[in-house]
């Protein structure tokens, strides 16, 4: 073992001293220190070596892991040391050449938005709005999710500090374009069909399919005789319009406090066509969106009578199916202000 932890010292500084680049260092660190790295991979393995080995292997191990540190931060000093040295010795000569033009256009997300509106305004939907900033009232409690329902977990909220002493007059970052609902019953009359497109935010830790800052579609439609049958062909509809005419829509029951049913909206798998792929996991299927029978106790809340009116709320991530769309991995991206990310759409 130690001769081993010999040359693992020797060819790591080897490595660190050609290093030209700090992400060439970076890799190094990661190679051993990262998760399942060099120091980790043997730590492991000191289990198995016997106690009168270790009492010399096990100094020899801390001492090679502080002098391989110290070289990484040695050579990242340097490193930097020459990038600021070459930043000021560098000079730009703007008195010749000419400056490329550069054209800007519409943001993807935003291409796909105001492509959803022109497809739900040809059935009478109108567009609404409702504020990015709301009270706990409006973006919960009226929605059928009181204080301390467990609902509440699936939406890591991010409340706003101030001395609100009333629970529903809390600030907070709405979590879902839902907060829309409330103002769409209460300040219209039936039939409603109103949608809502928006920024909405949640805690998330973020990753490639996680953001904290998102947009959310949805939409409200409210009549005599509404049923899951229009919930089905509005998926539908908005499915063929996106992805194809041979896409198909099903519903999948689901729970959501506002609605009664709820459901899961899912698209046939755009890339095998539902014979089950890594896309969407073998099953044929991808979930799109959550839906359902808006909750007659919501309806109350907006002033409609549940016992004449019935209604539907449909919703989704407009980044989700651009990723779809485009063959995106990373929902980072959007946010990113990556000019040539954006500019190869």
């Amino acid at each position: 073992m130690e001769e081993k932890l010999k040359k693992i010292q020797q060819d790591y500084l080897n490595r660190i001293g050609s290093s030209k680049t700090l992400k060439d260092l970076d890799e190094i660190f990661i190679g051993l220190f990262g998760k399942n790295g060099e120091v980790d991979t043997l730590s492991k393995q000191f289990k198995d070596i016997p106690k009168e080995e270790l009492k010399t292997v096990g100094p020899l191990f801390n001492q090679i892991k502080q002098k391989l540190e110290k070289g990484i931060r040695v050579k990242r000093e340097e490193l930097r040391e020459e990038i600021y040295q070459a930043l000021e010795n560098e000079t730009l000569d703007t008195r010749s050449g000419e400056i490329k033009k550069r054209t800007g256009h519409i943001h993807p997300v935003t291409q796909f938005e105001n492509e959803i509106i022109r497809l739900f305004n040809k059935l009478g939907f109108v567009r609404a709005d409702a504020p990015q900033i709301d009270t706990d009232y409006n973006n919960f409690e009226v929605l059928n999710i009181p204080e301390n329902h467990p609902a509440r977990d699936l939406q890591d909220t991010l409340y706003i500090s101030g001395k609100q002493q009333v629970t529903n007059d809390k600030l907070l970052l709405r979590t879902h374009t839902s907060n829309s609902q409330i103002r769409a019953l209460s300040q219209n009359k039936p039939p409603i069909r109103l949608m809502n497109i928006g920024r909405c935010f949640r805690y998330e830790n973020v990753d490639a399919r996680h953001e904290h800052t998102f947009e959310q579609f949805e939409i409200v439609y409210v009549d005599k005789r509404v049923s899951m049958t229009h919930l089905q062909f509005l998926s539908e509809y908005f499915l063929k319009s996106v992805f194809g005419k041979d896409t198909k829509a099903r519903l999948r029951p689901k729970y959501y406090p506002f609605v009664e049913p709820g459901t899961g909206v899912d698209s046939l798998c755009i890339f095998c066509k539902g014979k089950g792929c890594k896309v969407c996991g073998g099953i044929g299927w991808l979930e799109i969106g959550g839906a359902g029978m808006i909750h007659p106790q919501v309806l109350r809340n907006g002033g409609i009578d549940p016992d004449k009116y019935s209604g539907i709320a449909w919703g989704f991530g407009p980044e989700r199916m651009v990723m779809l769309k485009y063959g995106i991995k990373d929902i980072r991206l959007f946010n990113s202000g990556d000019l040539e990310f954006l500019q190869k759409l």
